[in-house]
């Protein structure tokens, strides 16, 4: 085989590459915005959403079975996926139900969250990186429209109504989040796209603020903590940075104390009264209870429960299928098994990219893998959304030296020409 055709053959594979590329994250993107206006329950548009949602998972389906290779040069992360997928497998035929409403339940919210990791076997090069970030950047103006279009809910706090309780941290669980990951990788990206992921984060502490959501609230203010201090280290301006916010601080302690002096008796106080709240003993008892040490060890498969009654609306079993605990609703599908596997193959991977890396989006990675499994206990982050897929990408990032030893000059390049 002479070059000239080796160079075709390699072009003709760039191409379809590319193209099937983007019909994966096409339908990630379809799929991923048709999973936030869910927590809207507009039941009458649910058939619709679902339809849509339905064409993003053929066109996910299609694309990864058409770009995967096998081939993975890290022996460990080859033997671990190996098990992972395999236990995986056990888990969703560990108590799969062979009717509709069952499947298409799993469909939506549960089958395909345990294979994500299949990312890992894409083929990535720089575009694959840089087409993240672009997926990114489009969730968060969905993200912006989205809340717009259905403020009126998103503001609405949880005793005026239930039904809709959920819809803020929907939006912000399938759209939102993954805008700190721009905000960590700001060098890399134009002043529009550093200011819009800025905006989301802004958003989403200013909402959580009013609606006295702790666990949301958290997050969002630690990736801007996290950003800030990257910002800094980053910064050749460090004296003007630190005068900035001396002076923005003097600014804001008088203001925070007459607006806080104001408003005390409004929705500050949902923020105090929830501060203190046990919202989670009770049910995390009951689990506990409930378990025994087979259940620990290997789950109780994608359709496992939990006695706990009166404690959702509308109950008539008084078990519950889901735990808003994030690393006892893993051990509860799954086992400690399930939960091991993933700690194995991440943490790893966020060692090597933290301390064995010479460019910001390798650190980024480690910090996003730290941030998700510190989010274990506050938050649902085991999800088929975009802050879970990024995971992956980032442990992608760990387990590759080529990316970990870029310079930041040669990211930045290859970002602005591709």
């Amino acid at each position: 085989m002479d070059d000239s055709h080796k160079i075709l053959t390699y072009n003709r594979f760039i191409e379809d590459y590319n193209k099937d590329l983007m019909i994966f994250w096409v339908g990630f993107i379809v799929f991923s915005i048709g999973s936030a206006m869910t927590s809207t329950f507009s039941t009458g548009m649910i058939r619709l959403i679902q339809l849509f949602q339905g064409i993003g998972l053929l066109c996910i389906v299609y694309s990864t079975i058409r770009v995967i290779q096998f081939k993975v040069q890290n022996d460990f992360l080859k033997l671990m996926l190996v098990l992972y997928f395999c236990w995986s497998l056990f888990v969703v035929f560990n108590g799969f139900l062979y009717d509709y409403t069952f499947f298409k339940r799993v469909l939506f919210q549960g089958i395909f969250k345990y294979f994500l990791p299949i990312i890992i076997l894409f083929p990535k090069n720089i575009n694959f990186y840089k087409r993240t970030f672009d997926v990114i950047v489009i969730l968060c103006v969905a993200y912006f429209v989205l809340n717009l279009v259905y403020l009126d809910i998103v503001l609405t706090h949880y005793d005026e109504n239930v039904n809709q309780k959920f819809t803020f941290e929907g939006f912000t669980k399938d759209l939102g989040v993954p805008a700190g990951f721009v905000l960590f990788t700001f060098i890399y990206h134009s002043k529009y796209r550093n200011t819009l992921a800025l905006l989301v984060v802004v958003f989403i502490i200013l909402v959580a603020t009013y609606k006295a959501r702790r666990a949301v609230l958290a997050l969002a203010t630690v990736q801007l903590v996290i950003f800030a201090v990257i910002f800094y280290i980053k910064s050749s301006k460090k004296l003007l940075i630190i005068l900035s916010g001396v002076v923005l601080l003097l600014l804001a302690i008088p203001l925070g104390k007459d607006l806080f002096m104001e408003h005390k008796d409004t929705f500050f106080d949902k923020v105090i009264e929830r501060g203190a709240e046990d919202t989670r003993t009770g049910v995390e008892l009951a689990f506990k209870r409930d378990f025994e040490t087979v259940d620990w060890i290997v789950g109780r498969g994608i359709n496992g429960k939990y006695w706990c009654p009166n404690v959702d609306l509308n109950d008539t079993t008084g078990y519950r299928v889901m735990i808003e605990t994030e690393y006892l609703n893993i051990i509860l599908k799954g086992g400690l098994i399930h939960l091991g596997l993933i700690l194995i193959i991440i943490l790893p991977a966020a060692f090597k990219a933290l301390f064995y890396s010479r460019n910001l989006l390798s650190k980024a990675a480690g910090i996003w893998i730290v941030l998700w499994v510190l989010c274990l206990y506050p938050l649902n982050v085991f999800s088929f959304d975009m802050n879970y897929l990024l995971l992956w990408v980032c442990v992608s990032i760990g387990y590759s030296k080529d990316v970990r030893m870029m310079s930041d000059n040669t990211i930045k390049a290859a970002f602005s020409s591709t």
